[in-house]
């Protein structure tokens, strides 16, 4: 099918990128030096093979990363290692933990992120757990515990194995392809989010005429949570082409991307899709006419290296001349003349290394078919030396993060005291035998007073007269669950939805909202059941027929004459509450 395009000058063409050969008019395509995306699916498109063949033909610095075990990509460049730079403000803890989380952080997770991270000017990750580890031994609400503890047991497992690598303080880029192996963190994106952001944003303020490869993009700048890439790529998108460096994007689909660096982003080569909803999302990204865009089952039937090709100036079907593939044969592809299912990329550019290491000794006489099959058996057996040490590095990482949850339960446990299990004890110690008398209440009342208080839970240090203070707390207790036992399931129901919202209800919204039906003759029905918890005066019910939670009043009036303080009410009405539930769940 024909495609409208706008023709390019001479001129034009010197300054451009070479991508290959129009599908039937074998008319060459280059394309301008920018940001762009690689799509398709992996193994069956092609992509890597054009990402490869672009950077070559670019004559560019350009930046890779190595992020699955066993990748057979980019091997012919230089390994250079890994650059990190640590910081601490809000906007990286809160990638960070959205990452490691998967899920949107909160506006009040965010307040309390941004006030700890201040405390540490943005400098370190390492100052920043302090800071958490201080805060977590402090008095502090439940849920500012619970997230704080989530991010403290994700930092002491990201933080050790940061502290593993041996990064560099600069990052110093060789001409050609430079790759930053991250396969020994194959299973730890978070990781490797980090350091491909600090590399990012090294390249960004300080590098010019770089491309940077952002592999895998539906892990690194996923469309529905965060990740510390996607804050750096967004900004590095924006500006980043003032001193020609370019973000390369190489993703086997569109759906999971997130869509703010894609709409800036004017180069598209789009490729080979079987799902019908990628394949739409492909037909969206080609700017032609409805009547004029490629069929779906055109999209579906792409061979590997051919794509549509799309930018605000061109659209076109092109064969992306692969960088092994002469001229002449690529385009006899592109006009149909050749099968490219007949061209084999020649094996020595697989492991170029390698194969000059074992050619020197072809002067012992070694043919090259044995060569050839010493060659596959190395290539085997580091491979599979490869993939067993990084299991080994992760059976032993994941027994030290077991650890670290363990550690971070403990930290957070209430310590439970069996009080007459420490009587019992005690008792037993006294000696039978004794001229003078002994008074074993006083000594229980003597060692109950020693018995430390327990954070979280409701445990009283007992004297003569907080022992009847926790008598009453504790009569009190049993006559709230009593009277609540004794109304009916509907009624304790309605009890615990009117809790949970702590504000009024109406009928209707109790059988619409609480027992998911109809209103209607069932609200009678309800409103009966409702009135047996007025009785109890656990909840009221005004003149409009609302009712309104009164079970935490009911407490204090309770306590009224016992001078009982804020802390002990709020205590006993979560054990209640606490009590209601185990109720619900005997029923």
């Amino acid at each position: 099918m024909p495609m409208h395009k706008v023709s390019q000058s001479n001129s034009d063409m010197t300054s451009k990128i070479k991508l290959g050969y129009e599908i039937g008019t074998g008319t060459e395509i280059r394309i301008d030096p920018s940001h762009l995306i690689v799509t398709g699916l992996s193994q069956k498109a092609g992509k890597t093979t054009t990402l490869e063949s672009l950077i070559k033909r670019s004559g560019s610095k350009c930046v890779v990363f190595r992020t699955k075990i066993g990748e057979k990509s980019f091997l012919d460049g230089t390994v250079i290692p890994p650059y990190f730079k640590e910081k601490s403000d809000w906007q990286y803890i809160e990638s960070l933990i959205e990452a490691t989380m998967k899920e949107k952080v909160g506006k009040l997770d965010r307040a309390i992120i941004i006030k700890l991270s201040k405390m540490t000017n943005g400098k370190s990750l390492l100052e920043f757990k302090k800071v958490v580890d201080n805060r977590l031994s402090e008095k502090i609400g439940t849920f500012e515990s619970m997230l704080l503890t989530n991010l403290q047991a994700y930092l002491e497992i990201v933080i050790p194995k940061l502290q593993t690598i041996n990064f560099s303080n600069t990052l110093e880029l060789v001409n050609g392809l430079n790759i930053i192996d991250l396969e020994r963190f194959s299973r730890d994106s978070e990781v490797q989010s980090l350091i491909i952001a600090s590399v990012l944003e090294e390249i960004l303020h300080n590098h010019k005429g770089v491309i940077v490869l952002i592999p895998e993009a539906w892990k690194f700048i996923p469309q529905q949570r965060g990740n510390p890439c996607k804050l750096i790529v967004e900004e590095f998108i924006r500006q980043g082409a003032t001193n020609k460096n370019f973000i390369w994007i190489d993703s086997q689909d569109m759906s999971g991307v997130d869509k703010i660096p894609l709409k800036q982003i004017s180069e598209w080569i789009l490729g080979y899709q079987s799902e019908k909803n990628e394949v739409k999302h492909t037909l969206d990204q080609i700017p032609l006419p409805k009547s004029q865009k490629p069929r779906e089952d055109e999209i579906m039937q792409l061979g590997t290296g051919i794509f549509y090709y799309a930018s605000r100036d061109l659209t076109a079907k092109v064969y992306v001349q692969p960088f092994w593939l002469d001229d002449e044969r690529s385009l006899k592809v592109a006009k149909g003349e050749l099968n490219i299912t007949e061209i084999d990329a020649p094996e020595h550019i697989v492991q170029n290394k390698i194969a000059v290491q074992l050619t020197k000794g072809n002067e012992n006489g070694s043919s090259s078919e044995e060569i050839k099959e010493l060659k596959k058996n190395i290539n085997q057996e580091l491979i599979e030396l490869r993939t067993d040490v990084f299991n080994k590095f992760e059976d032993i990482q994941d027994q030290i993060n077991k650890i670290f949850v363990d550690i971070a339960e403990i930290k957070i446990s209430t310590p439970e005291i069996d009080e007459d299990i420490i009587i019992s004890k005690v008792l037993q110690k006294l000696p039978t035998t004794n001229t003078q008398p002994v008074s074993t209440e006083l000594i229980v009342l003597e060692v109950l007073k020693r018995i430390p208080k327990a954070t979280g839970s409701v445990t009283y240090e007992v004297s003569p007269l907080e022992k009847i203070k926790k008598d009453f707390l504790e009569e009190c207790r049993d006559k709230i669950l009593s009277d609540v036992t004794s109304t009916s399931d509907e009624a304790k129901k309605i009890l615990k939805y009117i809790e949970s919202q702590n504000r009024n209800v109406t009928i209707n919204e109790l059988v619409t909202k609480c027992f998911l039906r109809k209103s209607g003759p069932t609200n009678k029905t309800i409103s009966k059941q409702a009135m047996e918890l007025v009785t109890i005066d656990v909840v009221r019910k005004d003149s409009a027929g609302r009712l309104f939670p009164e079970l935490k009043n009911r407490i204090k009036i309770l306590l009224g004459n016992h001078s009982a303080t804020d802390v002990e009410i709020e205590n006993l009405y979560s054990h209640v509450i606490m009590g209601l539930v185990d109720i619900e769940s005997n029923v």
